[in-house]
C-alpha cells in the first residue's frame, strides 16, 4: 500500500501528453506533466524504462499521484519529520486554521511546511516541558511568531551594535534570523537561519544562548529538531540533559498556549 509523502524508486511504464505512468513497489502511479522537471526546465522528458525518485502526493487517487519535482521531495521529507512527534506526543485535538499567506506577507518570507503542520496540529505551546513553539496570532505577544520576529530583530541589532559578534552566516547578503521558539526557563532562542536562494524546507536551526553570546548551529529542520528533543535523541548541547530537569511524565506531553495562558 502506497503512503502519502513517502518516496519510492519508480519506473516509467508509459508516456502520454498529460503525463507519465509509473510503477512503484508493485503499484501503478501517475506523474502529471507539470510534476516532472521537464515541464519547468530543459530536463529531457520521461521515457519508458526511465528510473527516478518520486514522492506520493495523493495516495488515494486512481491511480495515486506522484511528483518528481525537487521541491515536492523536500517538502515531503520535512513533513515526515512531523509524524513521529505526533505519535510520541499526541496533539491536543481540534487543530488550528491559519491564514498563512497573511502571516508570510507580514514576515516577508515563506515558512517551512513542517512548521505550518505543527502549528495546525498543535498550535503554540510547550513540548517536553521546556521547548516552546511560537505561533502566529497568539494573544500574548511573547508567544506570537510575528511579534517576536520584530522584537528579536531589534534586540539582536542592539546586541551587535554593542559589540557582540554577529553570526558569520548573516554576512551573506540578505540572510536573516527568524525566531521559531525558545527554551522555557533558560531563555535560549531558536531561530531559522534564512539564507537567500535556500528553500524553507532546507532552513536549519541556529540556537542563541539565553544568558550569553554562545550560539549552536543545528543542521536540521524544525520538525526534526522537535522530534529529537521529545524522543531524547538530540545532539544539541542545550537539550541533552533534559532527563535531569524535566519530569519523565512531561517528556512526551504538550501543553497548549490556551492552557498555559489561563494559569
Amino acid at each position: 500500500m502506497l503512503a502519502g509523502h513517502q518516496e519510492y524508486d519508480v519506473v516509467v511504464t508509459a508516456v502520454a501528453p498529460a503525463g507519465t505512468t509509473v510503477q512503484a513497489d508493485g503499484h501503478d502511479g501517475f506523474i502529471d506533466q507539470a510534476e516532472h522537471p521537464s515541464w519547468w526546465s530543459d530536463t529531457p522528458r520521461a521515457a519508458v524504462g526511465d528510473r527516478m525518485r518520486a514522492v506520493v502526493l495523493d495516495a488515494t487517487g486512481t491511480p495515486p499521484r506522484f511528483s518528481d519535482l525537487p521541491g515536492d521531495l523536500r517538502t515531503a521529507r520535512s513533513l515526515r519529520h512531523t509524524e513521529p512527534p505526533a505519535r510520541l506526543c499526541p496533539p491536543p485535538g481540534g487543530g488550528r486554521t491559519v491564514e498563512w499567506a497573511a502571516v508570510e506577507e507580514a514576515l516577508g518570507v515563506a515558512l517551512p511546511t513542517d512548521y505550518k503542520r505543527l502549528v495546525e496540529w498543535y498550535g503554540g505551546g510547550l513540548f517536553a516541558g521546556v521547548l516552546r513553539l511560537l505561533e502566529p496570532g497568539c494573544p500574548d505577544a511573547m508567544y506570537d511568531l510575528v511579534a517576536q520576529t520584530a522584537e528579536r530583530e531589534e534586540v539582536l541589532a542592539e546586541l551587535w551594535e554593542a559589540g557582540e559578534d554577529k553570526p558569520s552566516e548573516l554576512h551573506e547578503g540578505s540572510a536573516r534570523l527568524v525566531p521559531r521558539g525558545y527554551a522555557e526557563g533558560a531563555g535560549h532562542f531558536l531561530y531559522w537561519l534564512v539564507r537567500p536562494g535556500t528553500e524553507p524546507e532546507e532552513w536549519t536551526i541556529l540556537l542563541n544562548e539565553g544568558r550569553g553570546p554562545l550560539r549552536e548551529a543545528c543542521p536540521v529542520s524544525c520538525g526534526q529538531f522537535l522530534l529529537d528533543v521529545v524522543a531524547g535523541t538530540t545532539t544539541s548541547f542545550h537539550f541533552t540533559d533534559l532527563d535531569d530537569v524535566v519530569d519523565p511524565e512531561d517528556r512526551r506531553r504538550f501543553a497548549p498556549d490556551s492552557q498555559l495562558l489561563d494559569q
